[in-house]
């Protein structure tokens, strides 16, 4: 732990004797953090396992490391990179077909010329980072109030990323760490030709169904190959992960290099309240409502059951995610501990008439901006977003842009600006499946339920239905409209402002009367927000250094993590939890459900069962700190070598969202040894168990 900065003897005694009490033991738990590569957990890692990484470690697995907007990793010299089958499954959907259905068979290319273009999917890789805090507190050190410094803060961002972009080639990200305490110019590398290689089926991926989901013991065969392209040839690279064939040890020491989405350890307790009371309760009453629709729509044939799968997989793992985290919300001894921590600071800054005339009115902001939000649930509920399905906040997007691109780079909304025109291209001419009669069901279903929350009467709804029925608006939007066609879109896009005056497409004019009340709502919440809950978060950040020092690791924001651990089972209820799965495993559970539903066995792991060792570890858990996002992450030994991919969380790890703890939360990965066992023995995929093993020597 590091030291507090201030030299007060009896506000240091203060800050430790509380923290104690808040954290147990010290403010960084044994294999907590998901940590920036520019300030690693030496002092951890040295303390814990004796092992400090070299600068040459970090960069190599920083540079084999990739962003798929989720994670991933380089794997051969080729261009070759391992991540989740449910991290690819998207992709997969779209390039599959009623005669040609990937998500169910399965995909192997053994060859490269049979390998599938992967329309609009690109991946990043992080070349390196700079610290530009001063700059972009220096672009907002005059303004009036906190609304114009967010907007001064977010056009030194757009600008700083534009001028990345013009001056060194790469894709730029401003960062916010320490809720803006910090701010890091990411610099990424980026592939837009990738293919696909290999996937298994979704069943053998998702062995268990949703209820193992998110548990553990898990014998899921959740892997998937893609390669980089560059100039139609594989891409070169130089930094890539050797497999390690003989896997990990119980107890051994493991790296987790990924991406991890959000966590929310350092928002205030009235964040945490307002999450529990509000945000939480009325987000799982949409995804159960989600979830119900999209069964009944499966219902109605093979066909729709197809197109409905990989959406309603999202919907049910974001369902059980968020049961879980809401659960953390509810543990009286997790709001307890949260309660102490903060009080720990608060008690800190309090004490030190300098700290407190710069920091301690934080918390007061931070209760403002909460209690504007709960008081204006209605308005967030259904009049911030697109009503409808991803198509329909496209199209927004789509209409949008031919307004927000005429402006100064500083003055548009997030989404629009120069660094963000690749992304929306990319985003707009994707030739996507669109499926016009689940559209139409689930745009149909977002404005009953404007209706029923707002009432007939409300302006809104008057805008969205002129006066017809919810189910009317949406069978003469998707009867009529071109959108779901990718160069009808890129086209209109294209064509800018004067292309979208003319736009009489049912689902644009949809947009176009939704769009002056969403713009009210968010502006309303950015001022009221927003803003205050950046200026509250930004100076808590500060009040946390200067009392605590730098020792200290920011909330997961998407971007690359490490995170490390040890192999380890747990006890759980009257037993043990053991560390490793093997296919004995799988195939036991599958038989003792009588080889049928969500356990039942693909035709490829029934036929070949004779041929598989079923010695072979398939699964494994370790304590490295994870969250959503770090799918498909490389799991590493000391010597930076692959020893299994990330893929889960048990249900244990979901409060660590907002309260680290290791005692049975895990994260779950396949094991190296069962990636190529299955690879040679199940799939007759030799070829690329070859390729990681020669890139191995």
């Amino acid at each position: 732990m590091s030291r507090p900065t201030s030299t007060n003897a009896p506000l240091r005694f203060l800050l430790v004797a509380a923290t104690l009490l808040a954290m147990g033991a010290s403010l960084v738990m044994a294999d907590e953090g998901m940590w920036t590569y520019d300030a690693p957990p030496y002092k951890e890692l040295q303390s814990a396992y004796g092992f400090t990484p070299t600068q040459e470690w970090l960069d190599h697995l920083r540079l084999s490391s990739v962003n798929i907007y989720a994670s991933a990793s380089f794997v051969s010299p080729d261009g070759l990179i391992l991540t989740n089958h449910h991290v690819a499954l998207g992709t997969v959907q779209r390039l599959s077909t009623a005669e040609h259905n990937y998500v169910r068979d399965g995909f192997y290319a053994d060859s490269p010329d049979k390998e599938l273009k992967a329309p609009g999917l690109s991946i990043r890789v992080l070349v390196s980072t700079e610290d530009v805090t001063t700059p972009i507190r220096e672009a907002a050190a005059k303004a009036k109030g906190p609304v114009q410094a967010k907007a001064l803060r977010d056009a030194a961002k757009a600008r700083i990323e534009a001028d990345c972009l013009s001056k060194t080639g790469l894709q730029g990200e401003v960062v916010t760490l320490f809720g803006g305490a910090r701010y890091v110019l990411y610099r990424y590398r980026e592939y837009t030709d990738v293919r696909v290689v290999f996937v298994p089926e979704l069943q053998a991926a998702f062995f268990g169904g949703d209820y193992d989901n998110f548990t553990y013991p898990r014998y899921d065969l959740d892997f998937a190959f893609l390669r980089a392209y560059e100039d139609g040839k594989p891409a070169r690279v130089k930094d890539y992960l050797k497999i390690e064939p003989k896997g990990a040890s119980d107890g051994d020491l493991v790296f987790v290099s990924g991406h991890p989405g959000s966590t929310d350890r350092l928002l205030p307790l009235s964040a945490l309240t307002y999450f529990r009371d509000v945000k939480y309760p009325a987000m799982l009453d949409r995804l159960h409502h989600m979830e119900d629709l999209l069964n009944d729509y499966s219902r109605r044939g093979p066909e729709e059951a197809r197109r409905a799968r990989t959406f309603l997989y999202f919907v049910a793992n974001s369902l059980k995610a968020r049961e879980g985290e809401f659960g953390g919300l509810k543990d009286p001894e997790l709001m307890a501990r949260k309660a102490a921590s903060e009080k720990a600071l608060r008690e800190a800054v309090a004490a030190s008439p300098a700290l407190k005339e710069r920091f301690g009115g934080a918390w007061t902001k931070a209760d403002e901006a909460y209690r504007w939000a709960r008081e204006h649930e209605t308005d967030r509920s259904f009049k911030l977003e697109m009503p409808g399905s991803r198509l329909c906040g496209l199209a927004l997007r789509v209409y949008r842009s031919a307004s927000e691109l005429s402006k100064p780079d500083a003055d548009r909304l997030p989404g629009y600006h120069e660094a963000d025109l690749q992304d929306l291209t990319r985003s707009v001419s994707i030739p996507s499946p669109y499926y016009p009669d689940l559209e139409s069901v689930l745009l149909a279903d977002s404005l009953k339920t404007i209706v029923d929350g707002l009432g007939p009467e409300d302006p809104f709804v008057k805008a969205l239905l002129q006066g017809e029925t919810p189910d009317a608006v949406a069978k003469k939007v998707f009867a009529g409209t071109r959108f779901t066609d990718a160069a009808f879109r890129a086209q209109l896009f294209k064509g800018g402002a004067k292309a979208m005056g003319a736009c009489r497409d049912p689902l644009i004019e949809l947009a176009r009367r939704a769009d002056p009340f969403l713009r009210a709502t968010q502006a309303a919440f950015r001022e009221n927000v927003d803003s205050l809950e950046e200026e509250a978060l930004t100076e808590i950040g500060k009040a946390g250094f200067e009392v605590y020092g730098n020792g200290l690791y920011p909330d997961a924001s998407g971007t690359l993590r490490l995170a490390f651990g040890k192999v380890a089972g747990y006890p759980f209820a009257t037993t043990l939890v053991p560390p490793f799965t093997t296919f004995y495993g799988l195939y036991d559970r599958a038989f003792s459900f009588g080889d049928r539903g969500d356990f039942e066995l693909t035709p490829r792991q029934r036929e070949h069962r004779g041929e598989v060792d079923l010695s072979t570890p398939l699964n494994f858990v370790c304590t490295a700190d994870i969250t959503g996002g770090n799918s498909g992450s490389p799991v590493v030994n000391r010597e930076g070598r692959l020893v299994g991919l990330v893929f889960d969380g048990n249900q244990q790890s979901h409060p660590n969202s907002f309260v680290y703890s290791e005692t049975q939360a895990r994260c779950v990965a396949v094991d190296i040894r069962g990636i190529l066992e299955a690879l040679r023995k199940i799939y007759g995929a030799g070829a690329l168990a070859d390729e990681m093993t020669a890139a191995a020597r």
